[in-house]
């Protein structure tokens, strides 16, 4: 993915000189004031992650996160560039748009300029100031990985939050904000019933969602029979779990 090179030549004379432009600021976003992140390429490709679906949500909060982590780079932004092979508009909900586009670096030899796509480098604009940042997961991602983005949830785990939803019926109202990325970690047969079942069941505070606390999360042990329903044997919450453990809860990292 990082192999890929694209030259533009421009002959000297025919256009008029490109800007040239220091970095100015280190950009940072916060993740609730994002609306939602478009992604256009130069092919006609195109795709929109929003702020309200609760699986798209994760793929912004990753981005926004790569973006306010990136550093600084030291090359010049060089403007007017053609052609721009993929483009990134940042949506917030007061109506600003940050972008982002590849960064290049330019020479000239023989009155032709030839630009060349920089490894792991983009160029963020927001409110007409611009910075030049390297960031190699930003980098892959904006050219490349969001078309790979899962679209919804998987049969699998429409399958679990299904379950999930049956079984956190029966937990006390004092559980009730315990609905984000619910999981099924365990089933096992009691005494090898295939009708009788002890279950292990997870899922996040929804409250956290907006990234200004860690998560909690839930663990529930049940056991589900014909004769006596589901009943709800232990209950515990895991305070203030890691980010990398709330990714892998919403199966955003493994």
């Amino acid at each position: 993915m990082r192999k890929l090179v694209i030259l533009v030549m421009v002959i000297v004379g025919l256009f008029p000189p490109m800007q040239l432009v220091k970095a100015s600021i280190q950009p940072k976003l916060k993740k609730e004031d994002v609306l939602f992140v478009q992604v256009k390429r130069l092919n006609g490709e195109t795709r929109i992650f929003k702020e309200n679906d609760g699986y798209e949500e994760v793929i912004i909060n990753k981005v926004v996160n790569w973006i306010n982590t990136a550093s600084p780079s030291e090359g010049v932004i060089e403007l007017n560039k053609t052609p721009v092979i993929s483009i990134m508009n940042i949506e917030m909900k007061n109506g600003d748009v940050a972008v982002i586009e590849p960064a290049y670096n330019c020479m000239i030899e023989n009155q032709v300029k030839t630009c060349t796509l920089v490894d792991g480098e983009v160029i963020y604009t927001q409110n007409n100031k611009k910075v030049r940042l390297k960031s190699l997961e930003l980098y892959d991602w904006f050219l490349v990985g969001w078309k790979y983005e899962s679209v919804g949830a998987s049969k699998d785990q429409l399958l679990e939050e299904t379950l999930y939803t049956r079984y956190f019926s029966y937990l006390d109202k004092t559980y009730s904000d315990f609905i984000m990325c619910p999981r099924i970690d365990k089933v096992e047969r009691m005494n090898g019933d295939t009708r009788r079942h002890i279950v292990h069941a997870s899922a996040l505070n929804y409250s956290a969602h907006h990234g200004d606390a860690p998560f909690d999360r839930i663990h529930i042990t049940l056991t589900d029979t014909p004769e006596n329903g589901v009943k709800i044997n232990k209950v515990t919450i895991q305070k203030g779990i890691s980010e990398k453990e709330s990714l892998i809860q919403c199966r955003r990292e493994s």
